[in-house]
């Protein structure tokens, strides 16, 4: 990975872990939901095996799917709480942008050299 590519990553990581975050928990919140619809299925609804079945593994799969949603909360509040809150995101994303100029600004001058001194006069002068 480039220089430039691994700081737009972190740029990207500091400027966006909160709406991650937010989203996250949104399917979080969904997912309970869902489970709470089924769970009140259940509760008011006369079913046979068939049906149990049907709700049981319906419930079961709306379970997995929180459960990998959870971890994921988990692991972007580990890196909030670890990385993004201890520091001042807006700080380090301006340090960020900077950097980020300053290596455009290098690559932008590759080949676009101008002398400073008149030295490379001799070389084109006749004698």
């Amino acid at each position: 990975m480039e220089v430039d590519d691994f700081l737009k990553y972190m740029l990207n990581f500091f400027q966006n872990i909160d709406k991650q975050a937010q989203k996250i928990s949104e399917e979080l919140s969904q997912k309970d939901l869902e489970r709470q619809d089924i769970l009140h299925y259940i509760e008011n609804t006369e079913l046979n095996a068939a049906g149990y079945a049907r709700v049981g593994k319906l419930l079961k799969r709306v379970s997995v799917e929180r459960r990998e949603i959870k971890k994921e909360l988990e692991k972007i509040n580990c890196l909030k709480d670890k990385l993004a809150n201890k520091y001042n995101n807006k700080l380090i994303a301006g340090d960020i942008i900077k950097a980020l100029k300053g290596l455009q600004t290098i690559n932008n001058r590759k080949g676009n050299y101008v002398n400073r001194t008149e030295i490379l006069k001799e070389l084109t002068e006749t004698v």
